[in-house]
């Protein structure tokens, strides 16, 4: 073969190697048109440019007039976002979703024809230094159920898997930390959620201190300290010192609960569906969250659900620290923003909606809500909440208008 040749060659699509994964990524498998919140409604769907490209050459039968009425271009100038796939106005799924919630691009064309949004959802794959990892977005219902009720499902284990290169981010050495030393910091934060004994608050009082420190390290050019601070916060929590910590810390409950209600919002987003829009209106109704934003009301029916959930044997406080264990993973947290700290508050806004979440389910209830109720709010959460640039956008307006960016005054939120 010339050289010329060569050099025409189009790069390989996919890769195939060992990732270090949770266990519960190995026990995946979709569950097609038995799930009871499916990918291929309410998103739009975006289509890569090569992908987009191949669609517009379809010759199927059956595919072929489903992709020219709902394949347009969105953006000519993106690999990612070249196309979309627009949903049916009917019932907001994908335009070619099936009635019996199945694909046809894959039952007809096979795999290798869905574009990398469909492909790879809802893996998350990426490089970190030479090695390749793998985690799921729990906004997927079986991923939520497998990764939040399954004790081994942080085990950690090797796994044979394929994925697409175009899909897989890579994670090199960032603001003067070498690859080892912010996998040192990963390690300790995997740890963290995993030590029995601590509340999530606790937790992510850790998180945010470690968070600040690591850009002070940045700051003064001292990234070479981050080992001496990683053995200063482990002693700290092994002592035992870490409850007095939290202990003393001001707690400004009805700023918290001001801040995530306006956050949530009033309403539903006209894009919801089924159960998702059932999971919101049970919150709205358990905070008696109406247009007025009553706060006063909102903020001693927070208070109720969350003795309610309190004494449920500590069953949602250990879904939701997997749910942030899974969160810290699949993030790269906290190598994958500007700062730590923007990265910190990003987790802190998402915990607090969350929470408010649980505790408007409980006290609508009047019990404490069981496992699958648990799974299925933190499913559906992560469906409105965990991919919404917008939310992220405005959460991050909000602290900084408000000047609650320090660590002082976050850690106010977590009460």
């Amino acid at each position: 073969m010339t050289n010329s040749a060569q050099n025409k060659k189009s790069p390989p699509k996919y890769f195939s190697s060992l990732m270090l994964v949770p266990k519960y990524v190995t026990k995946f498998q979709c569950l097609g048109g038995e799930c009871p919140d499916t990918c291929c409604s309410t998103w739009t769907i975006n289509v890569d440019k090569a992908t987009f490209q191949r669609y517009r050459r379809e010759t199927h039968p059956e595919i072929k007039p489903l992709l020219q009425q709902f394949l347009v271009q969105e953006d000519k100038d993106s690999d990612v976002r070249h196309g979309k796939l627009n949903l049916r106005p009917s019932d907001s799924h994908c335009g070619l979703h099936t009635s019996e919630g199945m694909c046809p691009i894959q039952q007809k064309l096979g795999e290798d024809a869905l574009s990398d949004t469909c492909y790879v959802y809802p893996r998350h794959v990426v490089q970190f230094g030479d090695r390749f990892e793998q985690s799921l977005t729990l906004s997927c219902p079986e991923a939520a159920r497998l990764a939040l009720t399954q004790d081994d499902a942080f085990e950690f284990v090797s796994a044979d898997f394929t994925s697409r290169l175009a899909t897989t981010p890579v994670i090199a050495s960032t603001r003067g930390y070498s690859i080892e030393a912010m996998d040192e910091v990963r390690i300790f934060l995997i740890q963290l959620f995993q030590t029995a004994g601590l509340s999530n608050t606790e937790r992510l009082v850790t998180v945010g201190w470690l968070c600040q420190q690591i850009d002070h390290l940045v700051a003064s050019s001292m990234q070479s300290e981050v080992h001496t601070l990683l053995a200063e916060m482990t002693a700290m929590i092994e002592s035992g010192s870490i409850h007095e910590l939290v202990d003393q810390l001001n707690k400004q409950q009805a700023t918290s609960v001001t801040v995530f209600s306006i956050l949530f919002g009033v309403k539903s987003p006209q894009e919801v569906r089924d159960n998702q829009r059932d999971v919101l209106d049970r919150v709205r109704s358990g905070l008696g969250i109406t247009a007025d934003l009553p706060l006063e009301t909102i903020s001693d029916n927070y208070v109720r659900g969350s003795k309610i959930l309190a004494e449920d044997g500590g069953a949602g406080e250990k879904l939701t620290s997997r749910y942030l264990l899974n969160d810290l993973i699949r993030e790269t947290f906290p190598w994958t923003r500007a700062s730590a700290m923007e990265h910190y508050r990003k987790l802190l806004t998402r915990y607090g909606i969350l929470r408010l979440m649980l505790a408007g389910v409980a006290a609508e209830l009047g019990n404490a809500p069981d496992d699958a109720t648990i799974v299925q709010t933190i499913q559906v959460f992560c469906r409105i909440y965990q991919h919404n640039a917008a939310f992220s956008k405005r959460a991050e307006s909000l602290l900084v208008q408000s000047e609650w960016t320090q660590l002082d005054r976050l850690y106010a939120l977590l009460h």
